[in-house]
């Protein structure tokens, strides 16, 4: 017999640690809007800086936290920042968010749950170019309004889902994401909103790992 026991990626924990690090690190970048561009892919930081600079000019203070997915791909992206005009500050080299920092290039390794936890709101990547999109729960489970472009082939129930509550914006290209990001940070509530269906989302779908060991466990049982 085959289980419909859900996906085992609804039972991330945001332990303690996760969440005292993205405390202190919002803490330090002090009181500005931030947003997060998560798993960037090649041909996406360019739409993504092109959206940033967009949001700076109604919101000069904006804060871009950008985590592109492959590490042999972070110097070539802070080099591309540069060439933007953008102030720039490298996590890896501990640089700290200043006023005029408007790129925190997060070029480090397994702090991504830890880093949607600092951001407003947060867009997934591998999804504006054709690589099937990245997990949006980890967002979601911090109850982060979440925005992605349209190719999520990768995770089609869960954007689904997500869509379904109101927790997902859709976009699909620089202009719509810049659109999107602004009419979050403008409307607070629509944020909060946001935020709170993606949240439910991952609460109502927990589970699936305890679900699956105890179907395990049952069939031993029965085999045995």
């Amino acid at each position: 017999r085959v289980h419909a026991i859900g996906s085992v990626k609804f039972d991330m924990s945001l332990d303690h640690t996760v969440r005292q690090a993205a405390g202190d690190l919002r803490a330090a970048i002090g009181e500005r809007p931030v947003w997060i561009a998560a798993s960037t892919h090649p041909g996406e930081d360019e739409l993504v800086l092109t959206a940033h600079k967009a949001l700076l000019e109604t919101a000069p203070n904006t804060l871009l936290v950008l985590v592109p997915r492959h590490p042999e791909r972070f110097d070539s992206v802070a080099q591309l920042v540069r060439q933007r005009g953008l102030g720039l500050a490298r996590r890896s080299k501990q640089e700290a968010v200043a006023a005029d920092t408007q790129v925190y290039l997060a070029d480090t390794m397994g702090e991504l749950l830890m880093l949607f936890g600092v951001a407003d709101v947060a867009f997934v990547g591998g999804s504006l170019v054709p690589v099937g999109g990245h997990n949006l729960l980890e967002p979601a489970g911090w109850g982060k309004p979440v925005v992605t472009g349209p190719h999520l082939h990768n995770f089609t129930a869960i954007s689904d889902l997500l869509d379904e509550a109101g927790a997902l914006t859709l976009v699909d290209n620089a202009d719509a994401l810049a659109i999107a990001l602004q009419a979050l940070f403008h409307h607070p509530e629509k944020r909060q909103r946001q935020g709170q269906a993606a949240a439910a989302v991952v609460e109502a779908n927990r589970g699936a790992l305890e679900k699956g060991l105890q179907l395990i466990s049952e069939q031993l049982t029965v085999n045995s």
